[in-house]
Protein backbone atom coordinates (compact mmCIF):
# COMPACT_ATOMS: atom_id res chain seq x y z
CA UNK A 1 0.00 0.00 0.00
CA UNK A 2 1.39 3.36 -1.03
CA UNK A 3 2.54 5.42 2.01
CA UNK A 4 1.11 9.44 1.77
CA UNK A 5 3.12 11.89 2.76
CA UNK A 6 0.84 14.79 4.13
CA UNK A 7 2.13 18.17 5.04
CA UNK A 8 0.34 20.09 7.24
CA UNK A 9 0.46 23.84 6.39
CA UNK A 10 -0.24 25.68 9.78
CA UNK A 11 1.04 25.11 13.40
CA UNK A 12 -2.26 25.64 15.51
CA UNK A 13 -4.60 23.41 17.48
CA UNK A 14 -6.49 22.03 14.52
CA UNK A 15 -3.29 20.92 13.65
CA UNK A 16 -2.89 19.17 16.73
CA UNK A 17 -6.54 17.55 16.12
CA UNK A 18 -5.14 16.11 12.73
CA UNK A 19 -2.24 14.91 13.73
CA UNK A 20 -3.60 12.75 16.91
CA UNK A 21 -5.67 11.32 14.09
CA UNK A 22 -3.14 10.65 11.65
CA UNK A 23 -0.68 8.98 13.80
CA UNK A 24 -3.25 6.43 14.28
CA UNK A 25 -3.45 5.80 10.58
CA UNK A 26 0.15 4.83 10.34
CA UNK A 27 1.98 3.38 8.58
CA UNK A 28 -0.25 4.71 5.59
CA UNK A 29 0.49 8.59 6.31
CA UNK A 30 3.49 10.12 7.05
CA UNK A 31 3.29 13.91 8.53
CA UNK A 32 5.37 16.57 7.94
CA UNK A 33 4.71 20.18 9.16
CA UNK A 34 5.12 23.86 7.52
CA UNK A 35 4.67 26.86 9.33
CA UNK A 36 5.90 30.79 9.33
CA UNK A 37 8.23 29.64 12.21
CA UNK A 38 10.72 27.10 11.33
CA UNK A 39 11.16 26.59 15.49
CA UNK A 40 6.98 26.11 15.49
CA UNK A 41 6.88 23.33 12.88
CA UNK A 42 9.95 21.91 14.42
CA UNK A 43 8.28 21.48 17.77
CA UNK A 44 5.05 19.79 16.04
CA UNK A 45 7.35 17.28 13.73
CA UNK A 46 9.21 16.15 17.09
CA UNK A 47 6.01 16.38 19.23
CA UNK A 48 3.57 13.97 16.31
CA UNK A 49 6.64 11.88 15.23
CA UNK A 50 6.79 14.19 11.65
CA UNK A 51 9.68 13.67 9.05
CA UNK A 52 10.31 16.96 7.99
CA UNK A 53 9.89 20.53 9.24
CA UNK A 54 9.52 24.01 6.91
CA UNK A 55 9.70 27.80 7.91
CA UNK A 56 7.98 28.18 4.40
CA UNK A 57 4.50 27.50 2.89
CA UNK A 58 6.60 27.56 -0.62
CA UNK A 59 9.32 25.17 0.66
CA UNK A 60 6.50 22.85 2.11
CA UNK A 61 4.75 22.87 -1.00
CA UNK A 62 7.55 22.75 -3.32
CA UNK A 63 9.37 19.60 -2.09
CA UNK A 64 9.01 16.54 -3.98
CA UNK A 65 8.61 14.43 -0.49
CA UNK A 66 5.19 15.96 0.12
CA UNK A 67 2.61 14.40 -1.75
CA UNK A 68 -0.30 16.31 -0.12
CA UNK A 69 -1.17 19.17 1.68
CA UNK A 70 -3.68 19.79 4.86
CA UNK A 71 -4.34 23.60 4.78
CA UNK A 72 -5.30 24.65 8.50
CA UNK A 73 -4.18 28.19 8.79
CA UNK A 74 -7.00 30.41 9.15
CA UNK A 75 -9.84 30.65 6.50
CA UNK A 76 -8.74 33.96 5.34
CA UNK A 77 -5.98 32.82 4.09
CA UNK A 78 -7.22 29.50 2.52
CA UNK A 79 -7.54 30.78 -1.26
CA UNK A 80 -4.11 31.91 -1.18
CA UNK A 81 -2.61 28.69 1.01
CA UNK A 82 -4.45 27.03 -1.88
CA UNK A 83 -2.98 28.59 -5.17
CA UNK A 84 0.27 27.88 -3.56
CA UNK A 85 -0.42 24.36 -3.34
CA UNK A 86 -2.27 23.76 -6.54
CA UNK A 87 0.30 25.53 -8.25
CA UNK A 88 3.29 22.74 -7.13
CA UNK A 89 0.72 19.99 -8.12
CA UNK A 90 -0.04 18.99 -4.51
CA UNK A 91 -3.97 17.43 -3.51
CA UNK A 92 -5.45 19.50 -0.85
CA UNK A 93 -7.32 19.01 2.14
CA UNK A 94 -8.81 22.28 3.14
CA UNK A 95 -10.05 23.09 6.93
CA UNK A 96 -13.67 24.16 6.83
CA UNK A 97 -14.72 26.77 6.63
CA UNK A 98 -13.41 26.50 2.74
CA UNK A 99 -12.63 30.52 2.50
CA UNK A 100 -14.67 33.87 3.98
CA UNK A 101 -17.04 33.72 1.12
CA UNK A 102 -17.95 32.49 -2.64
CA UNK A 103 -15.55 34.63 -4.25
CA UNK A 104 -12.64 33.19 -3.00
CA UNK A 105 -14.02 29.84 -3.20
CA UNK A 106 -14.18 30.44 -6.81
CA UNK A 107 -10.67 31.24 -6.15
CA UNK A 108 -10.15 28.17 -4.93
CA UNK A 109 -11.34 26.20 -7.78
CA UNK A 110 -9.70 27.78 -10.22
CA UNK A 111 -6.85 26.99 -9.52
CA UNK A 112 -7.53 23.43 -8.74
CA UNK A 113 -8.93 23.37 -12.07
CA UNK A 114 -6.18 24.70 -13.52
CA UNK A 115 -3.73 22.60 -11.73
CA UNK A 116 -5.67 19.46 -12.20
CA UNK A 117 -5.16 18.24 -8.67
CA UNK A 118 -7.85 16.88 -6.01
CA UNK A 119 -9.66 18.88 -3.34
CA UNK A 120 -11.22 18.19 -0.47
CA UNK A 121 -12.88 19.98 2.32
CA UNK A 122 -11.94 18.74 5.46
CA UNK A 123 -15.59 18.38 6.83
CA UNK A 124 -15.85 15.98 9.55
CA UNK A 125 -19.34 16.63 10.15
CA UNK A 126 -19.89 14.61 6.43
CA UNK A 127 -18.46 11.78 7.60
CA UNK A 128 -19.80 11.26 10.90
CA UNK A 129 -21.55 8.05 11.83
CA UNK A 130 -24.45 9.99 12.84
CA UNK A 131 -25.33 10.64 9.11
CA UNK A 132 -25.27 6.92 8.27
CA UNK A 133 -27.56 5.91 10.71
CA UNK A 134 -30.24 8.97 10.67
CA UNK A 135 -30.07 8.63 6.81
CA UNK A 136 -30.68 4.54 7.36
CA UNK A 137 -33.94 5.47 9.48
CA UNK A 138 -35.09 8.10 6.97
CA UNK A 139 -34.32 6.16 3.73
CA UNK A 140 -36.25 2.95 5.06
CA UNK A 141 -39.27 5.19 5.80
CA UNK A 142 -38.93 4.46 9.34
CA UNK A 143 -41.08 7.60 10.46
CA UNK A 144 -42.89 8.41 7.33
CA UNK A 145 -41.90 11.32 4.99
CA UNK A 146 -39.71 14.14 7.26
CA UNK A 147 -41.72 17.35 7.72
CA UNK A 148 -39.60 19.06 10.54
CA UNK A 149 -35.92 18.74 10.87
CA UNK A 150 -34.64 20.22 14.28
CA UNK A 151 -30.58 20.34 14.71
CA UNK A 152 -29.64 22.43 18.12
CA UNK A 153 -26.26 23.66 18.76
CA UNK A 154 -25.70 25.46 22.00
CA UNK A 155 -22.95 26.54 24.28
CA UNK A 156 -20.06 29.67 25.52
CA UNK A 157 -17.42 29.89 23.30
CA UNK A 158 -14.38 31.56 24.50
CA UNK A 159 -13.52 33.52 20.80
CA UNK A 160 -9.88 35.19 20.46
CA UNK A 161 -7.15 35.45 17.83
CA UNK A 162 -8.23 35.86 14.43
CA UNK A 163 -11.63 34.75 15.19
CA UNK A 164 -12.28 37.86 16.88
CA UNK A 165 -11.28 40.28 14.06
CA UNK A 166 -13.88 40.73 11.43
CA UNK A 167 -11.90 40.83 8.36
CA UNK A 168 -10.47 37.83 9.25
CA UNK A 169 -13.28 36.06 10.16
CA UNK A 170 -15.56 37.53 7.19
CA UNK A 171 -18.81 37.01 9.08
CA UNK A 172 -19.93 35.57 12.06
CA UNK A 173 -20.40 32.13 14.36
CA UNK A 174 -22.59 30.63 11.68
CA UNK A 175 -19.68 30.73 9.30
CA UNK A 176 -16.76 29.79 11.15
CA UNK A 177 -18.76 27.11 13.04
CA UNK A 178 -21.79 26.64 12.07
CA UNK A 179 -20.76 25.72 8.69
CA UNK A 180 -20.54 22.49 10.35
CA UNK A 181 -24.47 21.85 11.37
CA UNK A 182 -25.59 23.32 8.06
CA UNK A 183 -23.74 20.20 6.30
CA UNK A 184 -25.32 18.02 8.55
CA UNK A 185 -28.97 19.82 8.03
CA UNK A 186 -28.33 19.65 3.98
CA UNK A 187 -27.61 15.85 4.49
CA UNK A 188 -30.34 14.85 6.19
CA UNK A 189 -33.01 17.58 4.35
CA UNK A 190 -31.49 17.40 1.13
CA UNK A 191 -32.47 20.21 -1.72
CA UNK A 192 -32.35 23.94 -0.07
CA UNK A 193 -34.89 26.30 -1.68
CA UNK A 194 -35.46 29.27 0.80
CA UNK A 195 -33.53 30.62 3.55
CA UNK A 196 -34.71 32.90 6.65
CA UNK A 197 -32.03 33.77 9.58
CA UNK A 198 -33.04 35.49 12.48
CA UNK A 199 -30.97 36.70 15.62
CA UNK A 200 -32.34 37.98 18.90
CA UNK A 201 -33.20 41.73 18.87
CA UNK A 202 -32.28 41.86 22.83
CA UNK A 203 -29.10 43.67 23.89
CA UNK A 204 -26.67 42.06 24.65
CA UNK A 205 -22.40 41.61 24.60
CA UNK A 206 -21.56 39.60 21.29
CA UNK A 207 -18.73 37.17 21.81
CA UNK A 208 -18.18 37.29 17.65
CA UNK A 209 -17.79 39.79 15.02
CA UNK A 210 -21.00 40.20 13.57
CA UNK A 211 -23.02 37.48 15.12
CA UNK A 212 -22.64 34.90 17.35
CA UNK A 213 -26.43 33.28 18.08
CA UNK A 214 -28.95 32.32 15.03
CA UNK A 215 -31.75 30.62 14.22
CA UNK A 216 -31.70 29.65 10.98
CA UNK A 217 -35.24 28.14 8.63
CA UNK A 218 -34.95 26.09 5.74
CA UNK A 219 -37.34 25.29 3.46
CA UNK A 220 -36.41 22.06 1.36
CA UNK A 221 -37.66 21.19 -2.13
CA UNK A 222 -39.58 18.20 -0.71
CA UNK A 223 -41.64 20.40 0.88
CA UNK A 224 -40.19 19.87 4.62
CA UNK A 225 -38.89 22.57 6.70
CA UNK A 226 -35.28 22.55 8.79
CA UNK A 227 -34.55 24.69 11.76
CA UNK A 228 -31.03 25.25 13.05
CA UNK A 229 -30.46 26.94 16.66
CA UNK A 230 -26.77 27.82 16.82
CA UNK A 231 -25.29 29.95 19.63
CA UNK A 232 -21.60 30.29 20.32
CA UNK A 233 -23.39 32.14 23.29
CA UNK A 234 -25.97 30.51 25.10
CA UNK A 235 -24.71 28.55 28.31
CA UNK A 236 -25.30 24.59 27.69
CA UNK A 237 -25.44 22.88 31.44
CA UNK A 238 -25.38 19.88 30.00
CA UNK A 239 -21.73 19.26 29.23
CA UNK A 240 -22.22 20.22 25.79
CA UNK A 241 -24.96 17.67 25.16
CA UNK A 242 -27.98 18.83 22.89
CA UNK A 243 -30.82 17.42 21.82
CA UNK A 244 -32.23 17.49 17.89
CA UNK A 245 -35.00 15.72 16.38
CA UNK A 246 -36.85 14.83 12.95
CA UNK A 247 -40.50 14.51 13.52
CA UNK A 248 -42.11 12.48 10.36
CA UNK A 249 -45.62 11.95 9.16
CA UNK A 250 -45.16 8.46 11.07
CA UNK A 251 -43.13 8.94 13.78
CA UNK A 252 -40.01 11.20 14.76
CA UNK A 253 -36.13 10.58 15.71
CA UNK A 254 -34.85 11.79 18.86
CA UNK A 255 -31.20 12.25 19.06
CA UNK A 256 -28.07 14.03 20.44
CA UNK A 257 -26.63 15.90 18.49
CA UNK A 258 -23.47 14.36 18.15
CA UNK A 259 -24.50 11.03 18.34
CA UNK A 260 -24.23 9.33 21.35
CA UNK A 261 -28.15 7.89 20.83
CA UNK A 262 -30.46 7.59 18.36
CA UNK A 263 -34.24 7.01 19.40
CA UNK A 264 -36.49 6.09 16.28
CA UNK A 265 -40.13 6.08 17.99
CA UNK A 266 -41.91 5.18 14.39
CA UNK A 267 -42.68 2.19 12.47
CA UNK A 268 -40.16 0.09 14.77
CA UNK A 269 -38.97 1.62 18.24
CA UNK A 270 -35.22 1.59 18.33
CA UNK A 271 -32.74 2.86 21.08
CA UNK A 272 -29.12 3.01 19.00
CA UNK A 273 -26.34 3.67 21.43
CA UNK A 274 -23.07 4.71 20.07
CA UNK A 275 -19.20 4.42 21.51
CA UNK A 276 -16.90 7.02 21.34
CA UNK A 277 -14.77 5.81 18.54
CA UNK A 278 -14.54 8.45 15.59
CA UNK A 279 -17.82 9.81 16.78
CA UNK A 280 -17.02 12.97 15.24
CA UNK A 281 -15.88 12.10 12.22
CA UNK A 282 -12.28 12.45 11.93
CA UNK A 283 -10.74 9.68 11.29
CA UNK A 284 -12.74 8.67 8.71
CA UNK A 285 -12.72 11.92 6.65
CA UNK A 286 -8.25 11.16 6.56
CA UNK A 287 -8.89 7.82 5.90
CA UNK A 288 -11.26 9.30 2.60
CA UNK A 289 -8.66 11.73 1.69
CA UNK A 290 -5.92 9.43 2.23
CA UNK A 291 -7.30 6.96 -0.50
CA UNK A 292 -8.14 9.55 -2.80
CA UNK A 293 -4.84 10.93 -2.71
CA UNK A 294 -3.46 6.80 -3.68
CA UNK A 295 -6.21 6.26 -5.68
CA UNK A 296 -6.55 9.64 -7.87
CA UNK A 297 -10.12 9.47 -7.25
CA UNK A 298 -12.42 12.65 -6.41
CA UNK A 299 -13.43 12.72 -2.85
CA UNK A 300 -16.93 12.53 -1.44
CA UNK A 301 -16.71 15.85 0.47
CA UNK A 302 -15.96 18.11 -2.85
CA UNK A 303 -15.22 21.84 -3.35
CA UNK A 304 -19.12 21.90 -4.88
CA UNK A 305 -20.22 20.15 -1.81
CA UNK A 306 -18.54 23.00 0.23
CA UNK A 307 -19.69 25.84 -2.29
CA UNK A 308 -23.31 24.53 -1.16
CA UNK A 309 -23.10 24.42 2.32
CA UNK A 310 -21.15 28.08 2.25
CA UNK A 311 -24.01 29.29 -0.49
CA UNK A 312 -26.36 28.47 2.17
CA UNK A 313 -24.07 30.57 4.95
CA UNK A 314 -24.67 33.39 2.29
CA UNK A 315 -27.84 33.02 2.00
CA UNK A 316 -28.70 33.49 5.99
CA UNK A 317 -26.87 36.30 6.36
CA UNK A 318 -28.62 38.16 3.21
CA UNK A 319 -32.06 37.40 4.95
CA UNK A 320 -30.45 38.82 8.03
CA UNK A 321 -30.45 42.26 6.05
CA UNK A 322 -33.65 41.90 4.22
CA UNK A 323 -35.60 40.37 7.25
CA UNK A 324 -37.56 37.79 4.68
CA UNK A 325 -36.57 34.20 3.21
CA UNK A 326 -34.19 34.52 0.50
CA UNK A 327 -34.22 31.85 -2.25
CA UNK A 328 -31.02 29.39 -2.71
CA UNK A 329 -28.64 29.69 -5.22
CA UNK A 330 -25.16 28.31 -4.95
CA UNK A 331 -23.91 31.30 -6.46
CA UNK A 332 -25.11 33.72 -4.06
CA UNK A 333 -23.02 37.01 -3.57
CA UNK A 334 -22.40 36.83 -0.31
CA UNK A 335 -21.45 34.51 2.32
Amino acid sequence: MKQVHLCIVGCGKIARLHSRVARTLRPRVQLSYASRSLQKAEQYRRRFGGVAAFGSYEEACSDPRTDAVLITTPHALHAEHARLAARHGKPLLIEKPVARNLAELKEIENAVAEAGVIAMVAENYFFKPLVRVLREHLDRGDIGAPLFIELNRTGRSKIGGWRADPVMMGGGALLEGGVHWINLLLQLGGDARQVLAVRPEQRYTLLAPFEDSLQVLVKFTDGAVGKLLHSWNLANRIGGLSISKIYGTEGNIHFETNGLFVLVLGHRRRLRLRGLPDIMGYRGMLKHFVACVRDGRPPAMSLAVARRDLALVAAAYRSLETGRFEPFTEDSPRA
